[in-house]
């Protein structure tokens, strides 16, 4: 049997498609094999429809992996600014913290002081109160007046000794080893307030 269109003709090749025979004139020679006119036209055209399909495919994916890579890329922008906005307030709170803690700390200062330290500082403040009461004292007694007894310190009950030998007067503390001292006088010779005994002495 001849060629389908050349019947005289010598067959030269089998059509991929419908299986028609061929002469070398009739045969439609593709890439993806020999085919009649017919079947070339309809084999281009599915090929051209499967390399659009794939072309399109292609481009669905690069755009699905570009927008994968778009999402991921701003995931990690977020997780970053995140993170630089939780040590914006970590600072924030810590310098807030600190400046409270200051701000208790001016307005009690006695807060991180031992009971110890607060005893000294109560000794030494009721000392320099007594000395000034003293001073005082002293003052009178430069201008030739005799102070009056009850002229004490705060907080002591007792009133101080007023005593004479000669033209002499000395006005002591009645008990100055509440402030650990020996003794704690004014006279009319020097003026100065005399404080000695355990770690102190000297004129004031």
């Amino acid at each position: 049997m001849g060629c389908v269109n050349h019947p005289n003709a010598p067959v030269a090749a089998t059509c991929k498609r419908c299986s028609a025979k061929l002469c070398g004139i009739c045969t439609q020679f593709l890439d993806s094999g020999e085919y009649c006119e017919k079947c070339a036209s309809l084999a281009e055209a599915e090929a051209f429809r499967n390399s659009r399909d794939r072309n399109e495919e292609e481009r669905n994916v690069a755009m699905a992996q570009t927008t994968t890579t778009r999402f991921e890329e701003e995931e990690v922008r977020q997780k970053s600014r995140n993170k630089d906005v939780m040590y914006v307030r970590g600072g924030i709170g810590v310098a807030c913290l600190m400046l409270f803690v200051s701000l208790g700390l001016y307005a009690f200062p006695d807060l991180m002081k031992s009971d110890t330290q607060l005893t000294e500082e109560q000794s030494i403040m009721r000392l320099t109160e007594c000395r000034e009461v003293f001073q005082a004292i002293g003052i009178m007694l430069s201008e030739g007046k005799t102070p009056d007894s009850t002229m004490s310190c705060p907080g002591t009950n007792i009133p101080n000794i007023i005593s004479r030998r000669g033209d002499t007067i000395t006005v002591s503390h009645p008990n100055p080893r509440q402030f650990g001292l020996d003794e704690l006088y004014v006279t009319s010779d020097s003026h100065r307030v005399v404080m000695e005994g355990q770690g102190q002495g000297g004129l004031l």
